[in-house]
Parts: C-alpha cells; structure tokens; sequence
C-alpha cells in the first residue's frame, strides 16, 4: 500500500471522529435517562394520594403532590438542556465526520493516483527490459 502525507492528517481527523462520536454517545445516554426521569416524575405528579383521613394526613399528601409536580416540571426543564446540548454535540460529531470522511477520499485518491504512477514506471520498465530483450534475440 502506498502511503501519502494526507495519512497523518487522515488519522488526526479519525480520532477527532472518534471522540465525537464517544461524546454523542454519552449524550444521547444521558438524554435517554432524562426522558425515563421525567416519564416517573409526571406519573407520581399524577397519582393521587390523597385519602379519607384527617386534615393533616390530606395537607401531608398535598404538599408532597406538589413536590411532585415540581420534580416533574424540574426533570422536563433538564431534559430539555439535555437535548439542546444533545443538538450541539450531534452537530459537532456530523462535521467531524464529514470532515474525515473528506480527507479520506482525497487520501484514498491520492493514494490511487501514486499506485497507476507506480504501475506505469514499472510497465515502463518492464516494455524497455522485453524490447532489449526482443532486440538481443533478433540480433
């Protein structure tokens, strides 16, 4: 295999490709995460506690039903900062790739032109070595 000056600078832009990649992934963790908090949040919000009892006990699950429903407005602020920063790193990771993938295609040609350059010195060469060849024999 022929190697060109671009394979340096195609390997730098894999493994920026690769970090980005490993960085979405975590993302996209994470926001899936955020979504299945925020799906157990709004069922507690929506559960209803309270029962047939004293004041106390009613104003107790009251006051949790509305910590409830601020945990559940809480995660849905979360969640959406996930994603957005989601969007980011996403962007992020498509112009790294796109970025590899172009230095790729000019190295891959690159390195097809060098080997045609190479096979036609040898069957250059080669011509040359059976003319003379050709010329001893007939001489």
């Amino acid at each position: 295999m022929v190697r060109t000056r671009l394979d340096a600078v195609v390997q730098v832009k894999e493994r920026v490709e690769e970090k980005a990649g490993q960085a979405l992934a975590r993302v996209e963790s994470a926001v899936t995460i955020a979504k299945e908090k925020v799906e157990v949040a709004k069922r507690v919000a929506a559960q209803d506690f309270r029962a047939r009892s004293d004041i106390s006990q009613w104003e107790v699950a009251e006051l949790a039903h509305h910590r409830a429903v601020a945990d559940a407005k809480k995660a849905q602020k979360d969640l959406e900062t996930l994603q957005k920063s989601a969007l980011v790193v996403r962007a992020t990771y498509v112009s790294a790739h796109q970025s590899a993938e172009v230095v790729r295609r000019v190295a891959t040609t690159r390195r097809e032109e060098a080997e045609r350059e190479l096979n036609r010195i040898e069957d250059k060469a080669l011509d040359e070595a059976a003319s003379l060849l050709h010329f001893r024999r007939a001489s």
